[in-house]
């Protein structure tokens, strides 16, 4: 994959007034706060606004007090291709750096061609991980040129290394360069036909994947079920590219409201977990109740309405536990094909001393043939935070693994849990911080193939991100459904109280209380 995610945007390389490669200290100082990004792609993603894969960035004085034109000389001249039949264009060179190089890669004078009526794509070997951003430059004559486009856009860039891709230079970026230019404020998240910002989903407590919508069941692709603070459940239908609709555009699914805002689903609704229990090839919405009751909402589409108070008991309503059964006991479910039978309802339980159940055939009439994987213990009482079932190891068979999050950020992968129970283990990542900061972690069949290997998380500041394709020893690429808070949103949450605001720094930026990937990565680039 071609995105630099040790960066927290792609550098670009468009006019020496506005923008420089801030690794080039020498040349001038990147001033903090001063990138401008398409709001649409802040709020929708790499995916779904790929052709505003752009940025600009400005620049100050360098140490030497001199602007970066005056360190440099005069740069490349930004050009707009605004309708679809420019994008193939004659003497494009491409210049990128591949991680590990000691000099940039050149492409030298090649032709683009139209890609899907908004993205230049140019064939030009060796363009490795590391080259995203760089130029393809028209006319380039050796110091400098057109830059009609810079690697990313497409697929961040392309999957392979020997076809590259630029999101249109267009009236988008024209309106980015303005700004920058004119020193406005930078967009922020849109919020429009997008998930939303990071504020709100600090407030998803718990989510649950399966096929729920019509269109969903059709195409295979994973849902997304939210459960939220104020005890409003909220239905995402996936996109079959890594993300969900939202809002309600014409000829797509729409994001739906099963419950309306309620105390009974935010003070009681302790645990949830999805799978096709009741045999009726459409999946099911399982509750751990905070009394030990446990419900099944059977067969969930985008018309159902489930109950906002006790005394609602809708037709799809079944109890498979009664009030005051031990099952208030049981800390985390987890939802597969555990070796039952083809279907997604055999259900793993992390009870509260750490001991660790399975059930096969889980249907409307109970929890069937226990199976103790662990027996009580500390490890798993104490620092098994979040378990979840996936298909992570690449195998043909119905078989699922179960995904453990560990208190110190570590990730485990039990594969094919129905056939070798807890005995083969696998370390999907380290001990490590950030881990530790994943608050809901859900795998999903959400694009790319059609199994359940792509997996959501919310983190701590409510950033919200998708890794696609995960693999049971690796991480898949990562796609950033909703942003990190802004730093000026980051800072007001820990400022001193004695001090006013706005007058924060960005060196009090941390992951210590909240964090997410792209934080992260903002305070290892501001280092």
């Amino acid at each position: 994959m071609r995105v630099d995610y040790q960066r927290p945007v792609h550098v670009r390389y468009v006019d020496p007034q506005v923008s420089v490669d801030v690794n080039n200290s020498a040349a001038g100082k990147l001033q903090k706060g001063k990138i401008w990004i398409d709001g649409r792609y802040l709020s929708q993603g790499t995916v779904k606004a790929d052709d505003l894969d752009f940025a600009f960035l400005k620049t100050g004085p360098n140490s030497k007090g001199q602007f970066l034109e005056n360190a440099t000389g005069m740069g490349n001249q930004l050009t707009t291709l605004p309708a679809s039949g420019n994008l193939n264009q004659k003497n494009v060179s491409l210049i990128g750096f591949p991680g590990g190089a000691k000099s940039p890669l050149v492409c030298p004078s090649t032709t683009t061609k139209e890609f899907e009526g908004r993205f230049l794509e140019i064939a030009c070997d060796g363009f490795a991980p590391g080259v995203s951003g760089g130029p393809f430059l028209r006319n380039f004559d050796g110091k400098r040129g057109d830059v009609i486009g810079v690697i990313g856009g497409y697929k961040t860039g392309g999957k392979f290394d020997n076809i590259s891709y630029s999101s249109q230079f267009d009236a988008d970026v024209v309106r980015l360069y303005n700004q920058a230019a004119n020193d406005y404020a930078p967009d922020q998240p849109t919020g429009v036909d997008g998930m939303g910002d990071a504020n709100l989903w600090t407030h998803a407590e718990a989510a649950a994947t399966g096929q729920f919508h019509t269109s969903s069941q059709k195409t295979q692709d994973g849902d997304l079920i939210v459960k939220w603070s104020d005890g409003e459940v909220t239905l995402y239908p996936g996109d079959q590219s890594q993300g969900f609709y939202t809002g309600c555009t014409a000829g797509q699914p729409c994001e739906t409201q099963l419950a309306k805002p309620n105390k009974l689903w935010a003070d009681h609704a302790e645990v949830v977990t999805a799978g096709d229990y009741t045999g009726s090839n459409a999946f099911d919405l399982m509750v751990r109740w905070s009394d030990g009751e446990v419900t099944i909402y059977k067969d969930i589409d985008e018309t159902t309405k489930l109950p906002t108070a006790g005394d609602q008991h809708p037709a799809n309503e079944i109890r498979i536990a009664a009030a005051g059964s031990t099952w208030k006991y049981a800390e985390g479910l987890a939802t597969g094909k555990f070796g039952g039978n083809k279907w997604p309802d055999d259900v793993v339980v992390r009870w509260v001393d750490g001991e660790v159940t399975k059930y096969t055939n889980v249907d409307g009439t109970g929890f069937h043939a226990e199976q103790q994987l662990q027996a009580p213990n500390a490890l798993w009482k104490n620092h098994a935070t979040i378990i979840a079932g996936g298909d992570f190891d690449g195998t043909t068979n119905s078989d699922f693994d179960l995904l453990v999050r560990w208190s110190d950020g570590e990730l485990t992968v039990y594969e094919d849990l129905g056939a070798n129970s807890l005995s083969k283990e696998r370390q999907l990542m380290p001990a490590n911080q950030l881990w530790t900061h994943s608050r809901v972690l859900v795998p999903g069949e959400f694009g790319g193939n059609l199994w359940e290997d792509d997996l959501f998380v919310r983190w701590s500041d409510g950033e919200v991100t998708v890794y696609g394709n995960t693999q049971a020893d690796a991480l898949g690429r990562e796609y950033q459904l909703v942003p990190p808070p802004a730093r000026s949103a980051a800072l007001v949450r820990r400022q001193h109280s004695s001090r006013p605001a706005g007058e924060e720094t960005a060196a009090e930026e941390s992951c210590d209380s909240v964090c997410g990937p792209g934080l992260l990565r903002r305070i290892t680039a501001d280092k």
